[in-house]
């Protein structure tokens, strides 16, 4: 269906609710339900998203929430963990945190999370959201206090992404709160030590937070060691009536080395083989945020946000080996500077008979220069001017106003969305590769997009409904797809945007105190994806190379077993099963074939205790074999060769707290508790191993 049908669809079916609606509300004007819309809940479902939250809604959308307090103390890196109970979510793992690779119903590449918006406090983490939409940060575990998981494109809420959104909601300072004081200290496996620190207090109107924490480790190989720090400030000032200021300002630094990838035989015959033994990755990242949130009345409310990410990312990469007498002459020092600010404003409104309007606007203005310095010195990450090989500059700017209304009428209630987007690139090669024979690139364009959505829910009783969502997405064009500094091709680049339909049908259900259910079928139609083609043997062109399809099932289900005064025990499962195939593509030869980092289930199974003073997790992970190539077909040959499939594997965890005293509390766990060997990470020059079974043990003071 084109969008000239999609629009006159939806503007008759807004003018026929619209007209019922009035007609409903000039009915019974008396008995309009009144409530709070400022971060309040109209109706809330454990473990699902409420219908109206912070100007967002969320009625009729494939929603999940995870309370991190239910669980035991997590020490980073173990995504697994963090991500046991968000169904579907697929980690490609690797052992150090200075990049985090997920993907989800097989969109893409797992590599660096391109597929997915990763947001903190609804403040988006990618370098660029657009551009380059990759994260290198994620706010340590313990200061997450929950995880929001919304599907469908994120229902056009975020953004116009074709993936989902992961929204990490962190504690913040709250002007009503008491002083408190926690410090924890772990140790582990390879050297690691951990350690988080928080102070929080309030004075008169205004509330403050502070935290610190760091993680180091020297890693199972050589020149696989990390360092992480991070600290965060905030306050928050609630001295006017109705009205809550908020400020936030997260630094964060990591520096990691790379041991390098390994091909199949080298996986089986030595994991622990060091191939780069002096490849770095630096990352320094700063967040900062001013929030404004105003109850103008009992029924309507604003919620806005001002946000700066800046972030300096700087690789050392040469080439990999195991001979010394082969060590490579050069190293590739690449820096990519990212200096986004951005803006998010939304009004809600209940009105009529208990119907809810949204309203709003967000964008960005984001500058990112790159460089590349080939240097002579493959130990040292020194930037001479001499070695220079190119320079660009990359500019986006992103607007986007968005409308949205949730219209009940009894039990069943339907949102229609319409969201309107605007993005501007202006990218110029300031230094070209001196080596091609192509003109330096200089362009300006301009996409505008109008998006639709339509969420719908049936109340089959007061806990279980049933719900449905199509929306229209797209993918922008990354910076790479439109200036690529070192094909000769380049120049003639021009992909245009990738385009998805999300389609997803469900039931979900708090069937009774005990039981948590959610069950979906989605269909995900992917046309025009952006890919990199091999045109000869030094060239390579980004050009739009086909179409694929994704459908499955989904289902969450959480069941307390066991409820008493003192103790309970929770089994949950969750999972996805997941069927995808190229439908058309430049290539003919992969017509047919699955897409890449698409195994055909991932499901997560786990117990939780809680006592008085004991709390403790028990969980297993089980993904399918996946091709990690669309050819479905193995890379290179003999000793070189990186097999077509990586293998199914199946890992569990474990983890635990117990209270010593009312201050102090002892915790630890296991990670990768029968020590399995696999991988789940896989690029072109090689296997990723996943880390060995590795355990630490800590503890925390509270005050």
């Amino acid at each position: 269906m084109n969008k000239s049908k999609i629009a006159q669809a939806i503007a008759f079916s807004l003018t026929v609710i619209s007209l019922q609606a009035v007609a409903d509300s000039a009915a019974s004007n008396d008995e309009i339900e009144k409530f709070e819309v400022r971060g309040q809940t109209v109706e809330n479902s454990s473990g699902f998203l409420d219908t109206l939250q912070e100007g967002k809604l969320f009625a009729g959308k494939k929603t999940s929430v995870v309370d991190l307090s239910e669980q035991p103390t997590l020490v980073e890196p173990n995504l697994r963990q963090l991500f046991s109970r968000l169904p579907g979510l697929f980690v490609s793992e690797q052992k150090i945190p200075s990049i985090y690779n997920v993907n989800y119903r097989g969109l893409g590449d797992p590599h660096e999370s391109e597929f997915i918006a990763f947001f903190q406090n609804n403040v988006p983490l990618a370098a660029n959201m657009f551009g380059y939409p990759t994260i290198y940060y994620m706010p340590g575990a313990q200061r997450v206090e929950r995880i929001e998981f919304i599907r469908g494109g994120a229902g056009l809420m975020y953004g116009p992404q074709i993936g989902p959104v992961v929204n990490f909601v962190t504690r913040r300072p709250d002007a009503q709160a008491a002083t408190a004081l926690r410090t924890e200290h772990a140790l582990g496996t390879d050297r690691l030590y951990s350690t988080y620190n928080e102070v929080s207090w309030a004075q008169g109107d205004t509330g403050f937070m502070a935290s610190f924490d760091h993680r180091s480790a020297d890693g199972p190989r050589a020149n696989e060691d990390f360092e992480v720090n991070a600290g965060y400030f905030g306050l928050s000032y609630e001295g006017f009536k109705g009205i809550k200021l908020g400020f936030n300002l997260d630094i964060y630094n990591s520096d990691s080395g790379e041991a390098g990838r390994l091909s199949s035989a080298e996986f089986r015959e030595n994991r622990d083989l060091v191939k780069s033994p002096y490849n770095r990755v630096v990352i320094d990242q700063t967040i900062a945020s001013i929030t404004y949130e105003q109850q103008l009345s009992n029924t309507s409310s604003l919620h806005g946000s001002i946000w700066y990410n800046q972030m300096d990312r700087l690789s050392r990469r040469s080439a990999m080996f195991t001979d010394p007498a082969n060590e490579p002459a050069t190293t590739n020092i690449d820096e990519q500077q990212f200096s986004n600010l951005g803006i998010d404003l939304r009004y809600s409104m209940a009105w009529g008979d208990n119907h809810i309007f949204t309203a709003g606007t967000s964008g960005y203005q984001g500058d990112s220069p790159r460089t590349r310095h080939v240097s002579d010195d493959i130990r040292s990450s020194a930037q001479n001017a001499a070695d220079l090989r190119f320079e660009q500059d990359r500019k986006i700017s992103y607007n986007a106003f968005f409308v949205e209304n949730l219209f009940r009428f009894g039990a069943w209630s339907v949102s229609p969305t319409l969201r309107y987007e605007r993005i501007n690139y202006d990218l110029a090669e300031t230094v070209k590769q001196a080596s091609l024979n192509r003109d330096a690139i200089d362009l300006d364009r301009t996409y505008n997009e109008l998006l639709f959505g339509l969420a719908s829910s049936y109340q089959l009783t007061t806990d279980a409904e049933v719900y449905v969502n199509v929306s229209e997405s797209y993918r922008p064009q990354r910076f790479d797809d439109l200036i690529n500094p070192s094909s000769e091709l380049a120049g003639s680049n021009g992909p245009t945007i990738s385009r998805a339909m999300n389609y997803e049908l469900g039931y979900r259900a708090q069937l009774n105190a005990d039981l948590l259910f959610d069950v979906s079928v989605f269909r995900i139609d992917f046309k025009d994806k952006v890919e990199q083609i091999q045109v000869n043997i030094t060239d390579v062109e980004r050009v739009n190379s086909g179409d694929s399809r994704h459908q499955g099932l989904e289902f969450a289900v959480e069941y307390t077993l066991l409820d008493t005064a003192t103790h309970t025990l929770t089994w949950f499962g969750n999972g996805s099963l997941l069927d995808t195939e190229i439908t058309n593509s430049v290539t003919t030869a992969l017509i047919g074939n699955d897409t890449a980092f698409a195994p055909n289930h991932v499901i997560r199974t786990g117990l939780l205790f809680n006592h008085d003073k004991l709390s403790a997790s028990l969980s297993a992970t089980l993904v399918g074999a996946q091709y990690w190539q669309d050819s479905n077909q193995a890379r290179g040959n003999d000793a070189t060769e990186i097999a077509a499939k990586i293998p199914s594997y199946q890992v569990i965890d474990f983890s635990a707290d117990y209270q010593l005293a009312h201050n102090w509390t002892l915790y630890g766990g296991i990670n990768n508790l029968l020590d399995k060997h696999y991988y789940s990470r896989v690029r072109s020059d090689g296997i990723d191993a996943a880390p060995e079974r590795s355990v630490f043990a800590g503890v925390r003071f509270t005050l």
